[in-house]
């Protein structure tokens, strides 16, 4: 039976190991993830490698500080090889990490709510089994990190919500922190805790230590990078990528729609716009165009406009190192591609936008559905970071493509349109109006979920390695909101439950803390 709030007098982590039935769960989650890892590996011994993998090698051979992606992961890389430099170990913690992440969410999840033993069973299972989470960590990518990382930043949000003491808020903040140098998706969660800490239960002092430990943190990491740019490019930014990837958006849009003519744009633009009208006007003579589905043509592809501009503008240095030519352009094209889709903000919509949503409820499989690109080998950085013999690579599979993968761009449209018709039955059947911690907990899910959807959607094309996060938080809450309503419709109305302890419903402090 579903309840609104947890009844326990115990602490969070006692109430783990000293209950049999959580001490079984968890015994027998350990067992199914070693299990499923050894198979696993069995099947696939050596990681998957993408055109990423390699730049985050260089960067962590070399100890950048800066470079095309954030650089947190290869700082992780630079770590574990401290203890060691093989594969296998590296893909275990990170699988370890991610399984982890994904067991606090969900005792979290049943110590607030309690949900019958049904709903119980198929959070562990769903949790526990499923073969994503391992292909995930087999990537060399911030894939499984940063879902990770996310996925204790949400769960950090449910304590938070009761009311949380200040050593819980800095080790909220320093996960932030971590979360943002590994990937710039992260870049709306600050908002995100900053409101749910404003609207807990702690104290006003704790809620201003709270957010200004966040912004102190985040802030000061944001100034380093800018500075360490302007120091190694000239060019003072934050993310060069980001620059990139909005020109590469409008370009997508120019696909399909007719550019302006080059009299008409402001002259820094039109040099670079004369090569997009004529790389256009070729593609329309292509009989398969590349940029037929939004994806990574425009940013790394020689042909792109971006990139041939790029070899026209440093044509004459033959010095500079190719980061610092290619991060010089980035405030260029940042400023081009927002021109473009201020000049043209319904075809955006059209021909960018209305794709990625497509793409946000089924995302393509990308590089989780082909192992290692489909290649026998590896490049000389993962050769160099990992002490491999040769570059040559295996695997027990008889093709090197993922199967199981194809069959989660389904599973991630049921999620979504379950998740969302849950919520919408849920505020149907008054349930945000009942007393308790259950319609606090859903609407941070649906909080993360309205804006994970509305950040992927307008910042790159999607693919289902970058959805694996929110698909977690969607499935577990679409469960506990269908036995929600089947508890509805056995009692008959809705069932109103107070808080515990209602008589010091008062108190800004949580009946137990997650750290304590």
């Amino acid at each position: 039976m579903l309840t609104v709030d947890h009844p326990h007098n115990s602490p969070f982590w006692q109430w783990i190991w000293y209950s049999k039935e959580n001490r079984l769960y968890l015994l027998l989650s350990a067992g199914l993830m070693l299990v499923q890892f050894i198979v696993f590996k069995y099947l696939f011994p050596y990681p998957n490698f993408l055109p990423d993998s390699y730049s985050y090698l260089e960067i962590a051979a070399n100890n950048n500080d800066i470079n095309i992606w954030p650089v947190g992961y290869s700082k992780f890389l630079r770590l574990c090889s401290v203890f060691t430099h093989a594969d296998t170990a590296l893909i275990f913690f990170q699988y370890l990490l991610l399984q982890l992440s994904v067991l606090y969410f969900i005792f979290t999840i049943i110590y607030f709510l309690q949900p019958g033993k049904v709903i119980t069973g198929l959070l562990f299972f769903i949790g526990v089994i499923d073969p994503v989470l391992l292909h995930v960590s087999n990537l060399i990518s911030s894939d499984a990190l940063f879902t990770a990382l996310s996925i204790c930043w949400a769960t950090q949000l449910l304590w938070i919500m009761k009311g949380a003491r200040l050593p819980f808020l800095i080790v909220h903040a320093c996960l932030l922190l971590l979360a943002f140098m590994v990937r710039y998706n992260a870049l709306y969660y600050p908002a995100i805790s900053i409101v749910i800490i404003a609207f807990s239960r702690s104290g006003i002092r704790l809620k201003l230590a709270g957010a200004l430990l966040i912004l102190v943190l985040i802030g000061g990491y944001i100034v380093s990078t800018v500075k360490e740019y302007q120091l190694q490019t000239g060019t003072s930014q934050f993310s060069a990528f980001g620059g990139w990837q909005i020109a590469s958006n409008a370009l997508y849009m120019y696909a399909h729609q007719t550019p302006e003519p080059l009299r008409d744009v402001p002259d820094r633009f039109k040099p670079l716009h004369a090569i997009v009208i004529r790389h256009m006007d070729s593609l329309r003579h292509v009989k398969e165009r590349p940029d037929t589905a939004l994806g990574i043509y425009y940013l790394w592809n020689g042909q792109s406009p971006l990139k041939q501009y790029l070899g026209v503008k440093w044509s004459k240095d033959t010095t500079t190192v190719y980061f610092t030519r290619w991060a010089a352009m980035a405030p260029l094209y940042g400023s081009y591609g927002a021109y473009a889709i201020r000049k043209h903000p319904q075809a955006f919509a059209k021909y960018y936008l209305l794709p990625n949503l497509i793409n946000y409820y089924v995302p393509a499989t990308e590089f989780l559905g082909i192992y290692n690109m489909g290649k026998d080998s590896v490049d000389q950085p993962a050769k160099d970071w990992f002490r491999y013999k040769t570059k040559h690579v295996t695997s027990h599979t008889k093709f090197y493509k993922i199967n199981i993968t194809e069959s989660y761009a389904l599973i991630m449209a049921l999620v979504n349109l379950s998740f969302l018709m849950g919520c919408i039955s849920f505020l149907i059947l008054n349930g945000f109006k009942n007393g308790g911690y259950l319609p606090k907990i859903l609407l941070i899910a649906f909080i993360l979920w309205l804006a994970n959807s509305a950040f992927s959607i307008m910042a790159s094309p999607i693919v289902l390695r970058y959805q694996v996060f929110p698909m977690i938080i969607s499935a577990a809450f679409s469960l506990i909101i269908i036995e929600y309503i089947i508890d509805l419709a056995n009692a008959g109305e809705p069932e109103t439950t107070a808080e515990i302890n209602p008589s010091t419903d008062a108190s800004p402090m949580p009946v137990s803390e997650p750290l304590h």
